[in-house]
C-alpha cells in the first residue's frame, strides 16, 4: 500500500518543483513536498477504505489541504496556492485513475 505514496511523491513533488522553483530550493520543495503529500495520503487512504464514499470529494478536501499547505510554508496568493494543490491532486489522481502509475 505504501508503494502508492512513493507514486504519489513521484507525481507531485516535480509538479511542486514546477511551481516554487522561483520561491524555494529543491531540497525543501523536497522535503516539504513528502511531507505534505504524507499527511494528506493517509488522510484519504484512511477514509476511503474505512469509509469508502466519494473518492472526487475526498480528492478536492485534500487538494483543499494541500492548498493551505503551500500558501502558509511559501507564501503564496491564495490563487496561486489553489492551482497548484489542484494540479498536483488532479494530476496525480488522473494518472492513478488511469492505470498509468
Amino acid at each position: 500500500m505504501w508503494i502508492y505514496l512513493v507514486k504519489t511523491w513521484l507525481i507531485e513533488i516535480p509538479i511542486l518543483f514546477l511551481f516554487l522553483r522561483h520561491k524555494d530550493r529543491f531540497i525543501n520543495i523536497l522535503w516539504l513536498g513528502m511531507l505534505i503529500s504524507a499527511s494528506t495520503w493517509t488522510f484519504l487512504m484512511y477514509y476511503w477504505y474505512s469509509f469508502g464514499g466519494n473518492i472526487f470529494l475526498l480528492e478536492g478536501i485534500v487538494a483543499l489541504v494541500e492548498s493551505l499547505w503551500v500558501r502558509s510554508l511559501w507564501k503564496t496568493s491564495w490563487l496561486y496556492s489553489l492551482v497548484i494543490g489542484f494540479t498536483c491532486n488532479a494530476v496525480s489522481f488522473g494518472l492513478g485513475w488511469l492505470e498509468w502509475v
